[in-house]
């Protein structure tokens, strides 16, 4: 065979294979918009799950009742009730009250409208995989996603005295957790990027009102499934109250020597933030603006003489710092 035509075997083989690749990774992309690149938890755009590939792989976590043993009886009914008056308008500014008043549950977030009904929400997420709370059984949740669209799954940022993790709450099976990650090393070298992870929340199927959390994979390049439910929320039978948050949500009762909740002094010298959050409506993602969602009023929150929170970008941005 002469060289010009080993030349040109190898030129063709090259094509086939570029070809064949091509074709898979279009097989496995999703169908959104123009694809965007990763970037920090506290910048001001991330991508969104536009284009990006969705892998076969499982993310790791624990389900089941070693998932539901996370918290107490106690706290997963505290948790039902705070939803139940979410769902139904509850709603308000984060309270900035005399600590002496200020109950254990506080609550500051962006809130989307469910109008027209979205089928899927994302965020990047910061993690603090060290922070540890001070005084048992207080709790942070920060960011907690939670789509407009009677959702079944809330993705949580979980802080405790004793661990970190990441959470599906199961809002339609159980109101419980149904998985959780500690945030380990092997969890921070594969789900998290310029300290953040990126998380999405689809609708997948309109009818059996299904749900499925996924993780973005920064090894593989691509989403990983992390927890699927079905059905609906039982404090939301009509599935009619259909907004949602991005919040910064604390369990903590009141220090006796500070006169303030132990959280105060717990987060000094941290940041908190959820950046890039969307919602997909029709079809098409949007960052999160005024015309979609509320914010609760930022400044100084939970009684919390130097925790402030800041919408940064109108209101796909949110960071909560205690200098």
């Amino acid at each position: 065979m002469s060289n010009f035509k080993r030349l040109m075997n190898r030129h063709t083989w090259s094509i086939s294979a570029v070809t064949l690749l091509a074709a898979a990774l279009t097989f496995f992309t999703v169908p959104a918009q123009a694809t965007q690149s990763p970037q920090s938890a506290g910048a001001t755009h991330a991508a969104s799950p536009a284009n990006e590939l969705i892998s076969t792989h499982r993310a790791p976590g624990i389900t089941g009742s070693s998932a539901a043993a996370q918290l107490s009886a106690r706290q997963t009914k505290a948790h039902r009730a705070n939803h139940y008056a979410a769902l139904q308008g509850a709603q308000g500014p984060a309270k900035s009250t005399a600590a002496a008043a200020i109950p254990r549950h506080q609550f500051w977030a962006v809130s989307p409208s469910g109008a027209p009904a979205p089928t899927g929400a994302y965020a990047t997420h910061s993690v603090l995989p060290s922070f540890r709370t001070s005084h048992s059984p207080d709790v942070i949740y920060a960011p907690t996603l939670y789509p407009a669209g009677n959702a079944c799954i809330e993705n949580t940022t979980a802080y405790f005295t004793s661990k970190a993790e990441i959470w599906a709450w199961d809002w339609c099976n159980g109101q419980t957790v149904g998985k959780f990650t500690l945030m380990d090393s092997a969890f921070l070298s594969t789900y998290v990027q310029n300290g953040g992870y990126r998380v999405w929340i689809r609708q997948t199927d309109t009818t059996a009102n299904t749900w499925e959390m996924l993780l973005y994979n920064f090894t593989t390049s691509a989403w990983d499934s992390y927890y699927t439910s079905s059905g609906q929320d039982p404090n939301n039978p009509s599935g009619t109250n259909v907004h949602g948050w991005d919040a910064f949500e604390v369990y903590s009762d009141t220090d006796p020597s500070t006169a303030q909740p132990y959280i105060c002094a717990d987060t000094q010298g941290l940041t908190f933030s959820a950046s890039s959050m969307q919602q997909m409506e029709n079809g098409v993602w949007h960052l999160l603006s005024p015309s979609d969602s509320t914010t609760y009023t930022p400044g100084i929150i939970f009684g919390c003489s130097n925790l402030t929170v800041a919408v940064v970008n109108p209101n796909y941005t949110w960071r909560v710092t205690n200098p």
